[in-house]
């Protein structure tokens, strides 16, 4: 089903799980614990897929949001 989406199913978790730790880094988290409750291996995965994925770092995010806030909220 996700096929017929573009997406296979590591794509999804990927993204899953990297807008997971941004809520969480927006709610307050550091990216060392936002890595760890999202499921990354350490701190610098989830730098690397940030990076690959929004283009921004976790500290950068914390610092002035993101280009994706908001997205998905149905706002």
């Amino acid at each position: 089903m996700l096929q017929a989406f573009g997406y296979g199913y590591a794509a999804l978790r990927r993204v899953l799980r990297a807008e997971r730790a941004r809520r969480l880094i927006l709610a307050g988290s550091s990216p060392a614990t936002a890595a760890q409750l999202a499921g990354y291996a350490d701190q610098p995965h989830l730098t690397r897929e940030f990076r690959r994925m929004i283009g921004a770092s976790p500290a950068q995010l914390a610092a002035g949001g993101s280009p994706l806030e908001g997205a998905g909220s149905g706002a």
